[in-house]
């Protein structure tokens, strides 16, 4: 569904070839008269949105859209809802009078089920038991005895059927800090165990000989390296490079190999679509004896691989051809980013081996170049990952950063390489006589909106940042806008804020059948070919260049594409928000210990009400809910931890003192910025208030034109 509402928006033209599944969707909207026609394609209606229903416990609901967070929900009265149910996609049709603010619609269907049991903890209400669900809080009756509910801790953690109230399972209790990731995985119905099935099948394979894969390309002969994070065990990827003759090699583990279409594994893959990882350990999408042991790109082990063989100009650095095809490689090394950036800094290290230490010295020059070439159309945004550190008992003891090092983009510009040379394969190379649709599986990220574009250059003017009254409207020239932005920030030492701004913007990236492009990248085609341990996405995709390598065709798997990548985006979302909401957890868990505490922080949020991200370690990034005070994006801010909901894992606070200028408060532009900010919502809230009274004084006249006057009673 994501990716059909990607294209309506954008307009399906009305002569374009869509896959079946989308066309009765355009069907079904044509009977609740939600399409127009406008430039010979079709348009979802100015009054219809197609959204996630998100219910409250007090009955009523939102509509979301599916993409932008910051676009106001619509509100859905309980006569309404349709039965909708948490997380539904639907139909909607806005309702609300034209003189009124507040956007009210009405559910006209539901597109998309999302049949999911809900977490709740369990809570005494008056001489009940009660569970109220995690993190919505709506309250649901629990289909068993209440003898039975009281004899369980107080704050259990329940997994309960929406629909009649049965109690699924117990998963624990609040006070144990392993709940936390037990709660993490269960609102989004994932598991760490596999299915015997799925493990037996991942037991039957072999270690790999060379004499079983004679059809194979042997490269055990080439010196590739692998590079990861220290402590990384399921390795993906392996690089090696001829400087000689300026070929590029890149091998992918071939998992496809080991999981085939339909099998255990399969079924395993397809419902996780993604690896989970944790701080503290990892939820892999296939069995440790594959993830981990036989489809690992291990060091001194044959590995079965698909390899990108990459030929280059060796002035400019650009593509001359490109060969994809199946083969057994031998990592000579494992290494991690931190040893190979030491070697960069010092081109000495008693750990690498000196064939490779050439090679990488060559490698690192390449990808700088092959960088700075993609940088002429695409972007490049300053992280703020963190990294928590848990002890023993899993709760928050330290924090990190990561940061982008050469090393790293040593890495990413060699799987961009080949991400992008999969992508030309999947839309050039198709079967003989393959008349049919041709839908792939593309990675995309369509441009910005003009109204996101309108609130970005907004406040970039407000920073100082942007003095041009025009938005760029071209491509290329918001491209040139945003270099030029960022090179300002960066000299202003407020680069991080302004990246945060631009990503802010922009469409989220997510996975499609039909290409639109990669606008964040600069690429016109772009796929994920390079991580099929961990991504189901990179999986498929292996399998579809297979078929398109040997001129296969499968139709019916082709069909069935469209649905697939709506999955796959999906499930994407859901891992980002389960590490996140581990996170989340951790933050909290921590500052329920450290009640009437007082932390510094910054203003992130300006509605109420306002939300304050802490700075002080280990909780930068940690956000609380205040529960006072008025104050403006960037403002610095002193706050008190009041209280701590351990089963939402939300946070509140009371402001103890905003400051006048922004964080360090030695940056002028920042402290302009906070004083323009507070200027224009003085303005803002004079001016409400003066509607505010306008409106009473005109209810109250029209209440006095209205009213009948009584008639006075007959003396009797």
């Amino acid at each position: 569904m994501t990716e059909f509402v990607r294209l309506i928006e954008v307009g399906i033209p009305l002569n374009l070839e869509i896959a079946p599944e989308f066309k009765k969707i355009i069907s079904l909207l044509q009977q609740y008269g939600a399409i127009e026609k406008k430039q010979a394609r079709y348009f979802l209606g100015k009054k219809f949105q197609i959204g996630r229903f998100e219910p409250t416990k007090k009955g009523y609901g939102f509509v979301c859209s599916l993409f932008n967070s910051h676009q106001k929900d619509w509100l859905i009265e309980k006569n309404y809802t349709q039965r909708a149910q948490k997380g539904d996609i639907v139909l909607a049709k806005n309702i609300t009078k034209a003189r009124l603010g507040k956007t009210k619609a009405k559910i006209l269907q539901v597109l998309q089920h999302r049949t999911q049991n809900v977490v709740c903890y369990l809570e005494k209400y008056k001489l009940d038991c009660i569970a109220i669900s995690i993190p919505n809080e709506v309250a649901y009756k629990i289909k068993a005895s209440q003898k039975s509910l009281k004899a369980l801790p107080s704050q259990t953690i329940l997994k309960l059927n929406p629909q009649n109230g049965e109690v699924l399972e117990i998963l624990g209790t609040l006070d144990d800090p392993k709940i936390d990731e037990i709660i993490a995985l269960n609102l989004y119905n994932k598991r760490e165990a596999f299915s015997l099935q799925a493990e037996l099948q991942a037991q039957s394979f072999k270690e790999v000989q060379i004499s079983h894969f004679k059809e194979r390309e042997n490269l055990t002969h080439l010196p590739f390296c692998a590079i990861d994070p220290v402590g990384a065990k399921d390795h993906d990827d392996a690089i090696f490079y001829d400087q000689d003759n300026a070929m590029l090699y890149v091998g992918i583990a071939d998992v496809s190999h080991y999981v085939t279409p339909n099998s255990p594994l399969d079924g395993e893959a397809k419902s996780r679509g993604f690896s989970i990882y944790f701080p503290h350990k990892s939820i892999p999408m296939l069995p440790r004896t594959l993830s981990e042991n036989l489809c690992s790109l291990k060091e001194g082990k044959n590995r079965l691989a698909m390899v990108w063989k990459i030929r280059l100009h060796k002035r400019t650095k650009a593509v001359l051809n490109s060969e994809l095809f199946a083969a057994i490689i031998k990592v000579k090394q494992k290494l991690n980013y931190e040893e190979v950036d030491a070697f960069f800094e010092t081109q000495k290290s008693t750990t690498i081996k000196k064939p490779l230490q050439t090679m990488l010295l060559s490698l690192k020059e390449l990808t700088q170049k092959l960088r700075k070439n993609r940088l002429k159309y695409g972007f490049d945004f300053t992280g703020d990952g963190v990294e928590l550190e848990l002890d023993k008992n899993l709760e928050l003891r330290a924090l990190s950063f990561e940061s982008q090092t050469l090393s790293h983009q040593l890495i990413e510009e060699c799987m961009l390489l080949a991400n992008v040379e999969s992508a030309k394969l999947l839309e050039q190379k198709n079967a003989q006589n393959d008349n049919h649709l041709k839908l792939g599986i593309y990675r995309i990220h369509p441009q910005p909106k003009m109204e996101k574009l309108n609130e970005l250059f907004g406040e970039l003017r407000l920073l100082g940042i942007w003095r041009d009254k025009a938005i760029p409207k071209t491509k290329m020239a918001l491209h040139k806008a945003i270099l030029e932005i960022q090179s300002i920030a960066k000299r202003a030492k407020i680069q991080r804020e302004v990246d945060k701004l631009i990503v802010k913007s922009m469409q989220q990236a997510s996975y499609a059948s039909h290409n639109v492009g990669h606008f964040g990248l600069g690429f016109e085609a772009y796929s994920h070919f390079t991580s099929p341990i961990r991504r189901y996405s990179d999986l498929i995709l292996h399998r579809i260049l297979k078929d398109k390598v040997a001129l296969n065709e499968n139709k019916q798997y082709k069909d069935s594409l469209p649905i697939l990548c709506d999955q796959l985006s999906l499930q994407e979302r859901e891992v980002a928000q389960i590490e996140l909401d581990f996170q989340d957890r951790k933050f909290a868990r921590y500052l329920s210990k450290h009640l009437g505490q007082i932390y510094d922080g910054i203003i992130v949020s300006e509605k109420s009400p306002l939300i304050v991200a802490l700075s002080d370690f280990p909780l930068m990034g940690a956000r609380v809910i205040t529960l006072n005070g008025q104050g403006v994006k960037y403002q610095k801010a002193r706050i008190r931890i009041l209280e701590v909901n351990l089963a939402t894992a939300k946070v509140y606070g009371r402001m103890v003192k905003i400051f006048a200028e922004g964080f360090g408060g030695e940056n002028l532009r920042i402290s302009e910025y906070i004083s323009q900010k507070r200027q224009k919502q003085a303005i803002k809230n004079k001016e409400l208030a003066r509607r505010e009274a306008l409106r009473i004084a005109k209810k109250n006249k029209q209440r006095k034109q209205n009213k009948i006057p009584r008639k006075r009673k007959k003396n009797r």
